[in-house]
């Protein structure tokens, strides 16, 4: 990918390879490999990986089934997971979609969460994907 000049955004497409969701605590974490992680952030309950390279690699929800107004059980049959990162020079938005089987019908969730760009991270729009 060929970086933009002048303070455009880049934009970045990472596909994620695994989804984890710990039922007794609420927790759903999607990660993928072969990046080396550098730090983290934390968006209100939301933890963002980043990678040495400034992309996102694994993505924690923390009190997941609240934050998608869906039972706990209901994220055990996930079915796909897109996020879409807005990183500003200021801020970050992350927009997440969740899409769940329930009696054999797929229901969307849409959540969104705004914080602080705190890390200084470089401006970008980055979007990832997890099918299961």
């Amino acid at each position: 990918m060929k970086p933009k000049s002048g303070g455009e955004k880049m934009s970045r497409g990472i596909e994620l390879s695994k989804y984890d969701y710990d039922l007794e605590n609420d927790s759903a974490f999607f990660y993928g490999t072969g990046k080396k992680y550098k730090k983290s952030m934390d968006l209100d309950g939301i933890i963002l990986d980043m990678s040495e390279d400034g992309c996102v690699m694994a993505i924690e929800i923390l009190d997941a089934s609240k934050k998608f107004n869906v039972l706990k059980a209901d994220l055990q049959s996930l079915k796909s997971f897109d996020a879409n990162i807005e990183v500003h020079k200021e801020t970050i938005k992350i927009a997440m979609k969740i899409t769940i089987v329930k009696r054999n019908n797929s229901i969307s969730k849409c959540m969104e969460a705004v914080g602080l760009n705190s890390m200084n991270l470089p401006i970008s729009n980055q979007e990832i994907a997890l099918c299961c």
